[in-house]
């Protein structure tokens, strides 16, 4: 996949005001529902699309220090699809009246085997996996986080019809390393 960004805008309470062109062909590309066009986005809180504590609190962190004339980013981060690991940045811009200008940037992508558990239409059990929103590792029985394919192995989930749901947080190594990009 050549280098693409993905850009949107947020206001100063934090609603989202613009995507780029490209956010449709973006969100189908990650499996997302139709609940992420641009029209299902715009004039919505960010945070009604962050479904984690830890990760709102990391964004609201970020938010804070960029308003008050920081640098924030680049921060490296994955946002993967079923078929695709993609290795990402993000970079957030202070622009005029405090509206925050968020790019995420494709730094490269690699193939792999379809994974069941990043398939919205995978039939779901009641159990939850907790992946990193960052890095997009798994947390595992014994609490050390894994990437997604060895999790699951660990678990003995490729055998199985039904996935669990996915449930977000951060993993220790991407809330430190992020908390010390800000502190730079």
């Amino acid at each position: 996949m050549k280098e693409e960004a993905f850009i949107y805008r947020i206001d100063n309470s934090d609603t989202i005001v613009s995507v780029s062109d490209n956010w449709d062909s973006f969100a189908y590309g990650n499996a997302w529902d139709s609940g992420c066009r641009p029209e299902d986005v715009v004039g919505h809180k960010l945070w009604d699309f962050i479904e984690d504590i830890e990760t709102q609190h990391l964004y609201a962190e970020m938010f804070q220090r960029v308003r008050s004339g920081m640098r924030c980013g680049p921060i490296p981060f994955r946002c993967d699809s079923p078929q695709e690991r993609r290795f990402l940045e993000l970079v957030l811009v202070l622009m005029t009246d405090k509206q925050i200008e968020v790019t995420s940037r494709i730094l490269r992508t690699e193939s792999r085997e379809p994974v069941g558990l990043l398939d919205r239409e995978t039939a779901r059990t009641s159990r939850l996996i907790r992946l990193c929103s960052m890095c997009k590792k798994m947390e595992t029985p014994n609490k050390e986080w894994a990437e997604i394919e060895a999790g699951l192995a660990e678990l003995r989930l490729f055998e199985a019809t039904e996935m669990p749901q996915i449930t977000h947080g951060l993993c220790p190594h991407c809330y430190n390393a992020t908390m010390a990009e800000l502190d730079d």
